[in-house]
């Protein structure tokens, strides 16, 4: 070019008003500014921009100056062509699409070979690092070019017209293509290049163009979006809950395996499925079932608690479903959908409601269940052919004693199963509590009557129960009543009314006996109504603190008040003073052990701060347990609490249970046990040797101090078998490290004797009477109590020869008379007896076997040796804790807490109480006459058999090999180590060991 117009300066972009306009176009051949057919060419602007433009060219003449020249003028084709700084405008706003696009173009002329490069191309290779024109294999838009032209060639040398080509996909495919360039490191940029071939009109390949995009963001986000999809497409195959997608139209198009699995459905047999074909009810169901209209997002999800899926099996699966809308890749909405199974949380709600009505043990309704029958049967028309049969089983304490808790609890079941299966129709049983079960009839009259019915259920318990292949008997006391019975006593207007009056038939049948039966009659509706007059009375005052604690001293060898145990006492405001055989029953019936026994303990705690000290020792306060026992997860915070509120130090603080409560020793009893004991408290076995428990569990407690029954103390002076006893019990609890106290000492002569057995301390009326807190306050300020004087005298006559016999014993004992004693002579201080002059085993030969004679309890009403007890019973409670039954004939159910109203004793002298001919007498197993097993006749365990040796009194063992000792085994209370004259005692508050000393073992 060596001349343009400004035309032209201005269709290439440039002001032909400035001198330097022509500057890159004259002198430039034109090849490089036009690129494609003239008839639609393109001019190629300084910043790479195309201008639309026909070419017309010409030759000049050959004459002068213009021989050999040529002219071109070119036609710009654009409709409007627009003023230069528009057109300006334009191509920066295109530019910068492009740079934000990160878009650059090429262009290639097939004629001349030129290759010209976009200013946006230019910026992009220099921002991701690449020299277009310094590749190995040279500019970096040649591979593409290269392909295109092979292929070109290609076609062209198969004889292929290009002409008309464009007409289908071979030339389609053959004028384009597509790479993608990856950068090396450290850029990693990824290039997309695309190119095509552009043509004239005739087809003929004018020139290459192409683009170069950077895709380095599309290709990331792409691989997270393929990672986040497996992620989701691995979940939901893993997910434990089912999950389904379903289209617009409700059918199913995809489930993971949890979900086939669950309806036991392949997935490809799965898919195509409707949600109403999934219901359980398809008729009751829309077309769409579950499947509700909704917004898209899970905000606008839902939630089908319960929902019943049908399985291939043809059984049904509650699930829960959770439901939302979403947008798929075509735009169309489908609903995404969780099952998750329901059925076990469904099985549990079902045992929890089960729980509220039924017993857990027996599954038998429960009390509130059974209350509410009786309620809708009381309230039909047919009221009066109601009957309910309270039943209570007897003494069954002693086979949770000595077959074990779980045993009794098998026994329970067992026995409901029994009712529950073989009542007469229209009868059904129940479980109050404890060993107590009820039975309703919807119509008395149709199984007989009432006597009738009794005697079926009477028949029904007493039948044998095998636990573990070991036949075990028990017998029940039932009470009656029907609505009839309410008739001029106030009526019967609650179920709560029937269920009191059948309670106390039972209690009245138990009194006369087991497996009586009982009525109800103007009497026991009568102390039914005072039960539970009494009962509202009872929490009132515990609530109200208008209960009375007095205290009856613990005395040691040298008159040093040891201890007290507190005592409790209701002062009632119409019936006066009562003693706990008064109410203590009535506190167990109607629940208020637990809160009794808190309020002892906060009260005898807070009295006992303030106490002085006696003979310069600190004073203990010994409280009863029987509500509040150490298996009870509370237990430990209520005793610490209490002494923290009264500021009583610990190891001023004895805490008795009685044996039969301790029978069962789970590590967290002997846990909470061993807590206290580390924080000072001391723990007392009371009533020692009238229980069933084993001797390896009493081992196991840490309880310091075993208290002798006063049952053993009342005849220690005159009865062979309870010196033994007595002794048997002493020297154990010497041989354990424990500390010893004798209840029930009224008189000199026991005294002595339990002093010469080696008695740490002493606690009777033989000292003091029960006291209030002033008059006991008083005796602490004043000196040590006085002694009886004297010396143990010999021990009871015949203990020495009356052991219990050996297998050699008991073959002679059926031949050979029974060989005389000698009379018993002391030989020091300590009581002795005389031995045979022959060898053991020829006494034994000629002994006798003996069987052990009955002994009646001292109760407090008959001898006054200890006072009634503030917080224990001695009868123990089954399983569950059920009640127990008031005392017989006016004596007391356990310990001296429960015996009858003292106030007799307290106001004369205390009487020796006549021996009543007691329990049969038991037989040792295989003696003479025997057959190795006893009769039940003659079972030592009152309400049930079992079979020989079951259950085992631990202390006889003991018994029979101290009885089959010389009195020589006894401690010599005048030698070193001897525990005749204990001159110390169970320390309180000082912190020192109460146990070591001659003859005791430190612990």
């Amino acid at each position: 070019m060596l001349r343009v117009n400004a035309a032209l300066l201005r269709m290439a972009g440039r002001d032909p008003r400035q001198s330097a306009a022509g500057e890159g176009i004259v002198g430039r051949p034109l090849a490089q500014l036009l690129v494609g057919p003239d008839a639609d060419a393109r001019l190629v602007r300084p910043d790479g921009a195309l201008a639309r433009v026909r070419v017309v060219r010409w030759a000049l003449p050959d004459v002068g100056p213009l021989a050999g020249l040529r002219a071109v003028m070119l036609v710009d084709t654009t409709d409007v062509l627009p003023p230069v700084t528009a057109r300006d405008d334009t191509e920066r706003q295109l530019a910068e699409l492009r740079k934000l696009a990160k878009v650059g173009n090429w262009s290639y002329d097939l004629r001349t070979g030129a290759l010209h490069r976009g200013s946006a191309l230019v910026e992009l290779y220099r921002e991701v690092g690449i020299a277009p024109d310094a590749q190995p294999s040279g500019p970096i838009e040649l591979e593409q070019v290269a392909l295109l032209c092979a292929t070109l060639r290609e076609k062209t040398a198969r004889g292929k017209s290009p002409r008309g080509a464009g007409e289908g996909s071979e030339t389609q495919r053959v004028d384009s293509h597509h790479i993608e360039h990856r950068t090396a490191p450290p850029s990693e940029r990824v290039l997309s290049c695309r190119a095509s071939v552009e043509r004239k009109p005739d087809g003929t390949p004018v020139r290459l163009v192409g683009t170069v995009q950077d895709v380095t963001e599309l290709r990331q986000a792409e691989q997270r979006m393929g990672r986040a999809t497996q992620r989701y497409l691995d979940l939901v195959s893993i997910a434990p809950v089912g999950v389904a997608v379903f289209n617009r139209t409700g059918q199913l198009v995809d489930a993971n395996g949890a979900l086939c699995t669950l309806l036991g459905i392949p997935g490809e047999k799965l898919r195509g499925v409707s949600a109403r074909g999934l219901s359980v009810d398809p008729t009751g169901s829309g077309e769409l079932a579950f499947l509700r209209t909704v917004r898209p997002g899970a905000a606008h999800g839902y939630r089908v608690p319960q929902y019943a899926i049908r399985r291939a099996d043809g059984t049904s699966v509650w699930c829960e479903l959770s439901v939302t809308v979403s947008i798929g890749d075509d735009g169309r909405p489908f609903w995404l959908v969780v099952f998750t199974d329901i059925s076990e949380r469904r099985r549990a709600a079902d045992v929890l409601r089960i729980a509220g009505t039924h017993d857990e043990l027996t599954r038998l309704p429960n009390r509130s269940s059974v209350t509410a029958r009786i309620g809708r049967l009381l309230a039909g028309p047919d009221r009066h052919k109601l009957a309910v049969l309270c039943c209570d089983l007897d003494d069954f304490k002693r086979v949770n004693t000595a077959l074990g808790h779980a045993a009794g609890d098998q026994v329970l079941i067992m026995l409901g199963a029994r009712l529950q299966r073989e009542l007469p129709i229209g009868c059904s049983p129940a479980r109050l509590s404890g060993d107590e079960f009820v039975v309703v009839c919807d119509d008395v009259s149709a199984v007989g009557g009432v006597p009738r019915l009794a005697e079926t259920v009477a028949n029904l318990v007493r039948g044998p129960v095998e636990v573990d292949g070991q036949p075990v008997r028990v017998s029940a006391a039932i009470g009656v009543a029907t609505p009839a019975d309410g008739d001029g006593l106030g009526g019967v207007s609650s179920a709560e009314d029937l269920l009191r009056f059948a309670d106390a038939a039972m209690y009245d049948a138990k009194g006369r006996g087991a497996g009586q039966l009982g009525f109800v009659t103007a009497d026991t509706a009568t102390s039914a109504n005072h039960q539970l007059r009494m009962e509202d009375e009872l929490g009132a005052a515990i609530a109200d603190d208008q209960l009375v604690l007095h205290y009856q001293p613990v005395v040691g060898a040298d008159g040093a008040v040891r201890s007290a145990e507190a005592l409790i006492r209701w002062p009632h405001p119409e019936r006066g003073m009562l003693f706990p055989g008064d109410f203590i029953p009535i506190a167990e019936r109607g629940g208020l052990m637990r809160e009794l026994d808190e309020w002892v303990l906060r009260t005898a705690t807070k009295e006992a701060a303030g106490w002085p000290v006696h003979a310069r020792r600190p004073v203990g306060v010994a409280v009863n347990l029987a509500g509040l026992l150490p298996g009870e997860p509370d237990f430990v915070p209520t005793v610490r609490a209490a002494l923290a509120d009264s500021g009583l130090a610990g190891d001023r603080l004895v805490l008795e249970l009685v044996e039969t409560s301790l029978v069962s020793l789970p590590k967290r009893t002997l846990a909470a046990m061993s807590e206290l004991a580390g924080r000072g408290v001391r723990f007392a076995v009371d009533d020692f040797g009238t229980g069933y428990s084993s001797l390896s569990r009493i081992k196991e407690l840490p309880a310091q101090i075993v208290k002798v029954d006063r049952t053993f103390v009342s005849g220690i002076s005159t009865d062979p078998a309870d010196f033994a006893v007595a002794r048997a019990v002493v020297q154990m609890a010497a041989a354990m490290g424990r500390y010893c106290v004798a209840e029930g000492v009224e008189t000199a002569e026991q005294f002595h004797a339990l002093r010469g057995l080696g008695v740490d301390a002493y606690q009777g009326w033989l000292f003091a009477k029960a006291l209030e807190p002033a008059a006991f306050r008083a005796m602490l300020v004043g000196p040590p109590l006085p002694i009886p004087p004297g010396e143990p005298g010999p021990a009871p006559d015949g203990l020495a020869t009356q052991a219990l016999p050996t297998e050699s014993s008991r073959t002679e004992s059926s031949r050979t008379e029974p060989s005389s004693t000698e009379t018993p002579r002391p030989e020091t201080s300590r009581p002795e007896t005389s031995r045979p002059e022959t060898s053991r085993p020829e006494a034994s030969r000629t002994e006798t076997s003996r069987t052990e004679t009955s002994r009646t309890q001292a109760l407090a009403t008959e001898d006054g040796a200890t006072e009634p007890r503030a917080g224990r019973t001695r009868s123990g409670r089954a399983r569950g804790g059920q009640r127990r039954a008031p005392a017989r004939d006016g004596a007391a159910t356990g310990g001296s807490r429960h015996a009858a109203n003292p106030s007799a004793a307290e106001t004369q002298a205390p009487e020796r109480p006549v021996p009543d001919p007691g329990p049969p007498t038991v037989v040792v197993p295989g003696g003479p006459g025997q057959a190795g097993s006893a009769s039940p006749s003659q079972s030592p365990l009152g309400g049930f058999d079992a079979a020989p040796d079951a259950f085992a009194t631990p202390i006889a063992d003991l018994l029979a090999g101290l009885l089959s000792r010389t009195d020589t085994d006894q401690a010599d209370p005048s030698q070193p180590g001897g525990r005749g004259e204990p001159s110390g005692g169970l320390d309180f508050g000082t912190g020192s060991d109460p146990f070591a000393g001659p003859g005791r073992p430190a612990i």
